[in-house]
């Protein structure tokens, strides 16, 4: 499959296909005589598979690790399940310390708004 069919089949660009490709994030592709690309048609549920991951915020060398390192298949869904697990606790211990540095901001606020108040 060329890569404008995979790119139509996986809603993303030939572009991004390529970085994938440039990144070991997908295997190379083979080429065809005349020097296209030939993607084996389980690329595009791979390809998905990285942006959805790219979208839960999973970086590539995340996802990288993720993927078998043979042919780019795709992790199990216990390894699946075990990772988005992990990514949760990020993501609740980023809230987190956003909510307490957002505190920190009204008080801050507060304490200046206090003070040019009270000035004659």
């Amino acid at each position: 499959m060329r890569i404008g069919e995979v790119a139509r089949r996986s809603g993303l660009s030939a572009s991004r296909i390529r970085f994938y490709e440039a990144r070991n994030l997908i295997p190379p592709s083979a080429r065809q005589d005349n020097g296209y690309r030939d993607y084996p048609e389980p690329i595009v549920s791979t390809l998905q598979f990285i942006a959805g991951a790219q979208r839960l915020g999973f970086s590539l060398s995340e996802i990288r690790r993720g993927l078998s390192p043979t042919g780019g298949a795709m992790p199990s869904e216990p390894e699946m399940v075990i990772a988005l697990r992990k990514k949760l606790t990020e993501v609740e211990a980023h809230i987190r310390e956003a909510k307490a540095r957002r505190c920190e901001i009204v008080a801050a606020i507060d304490e200046l708004t206090n003070c040019l108040e009270s000035r004659p």
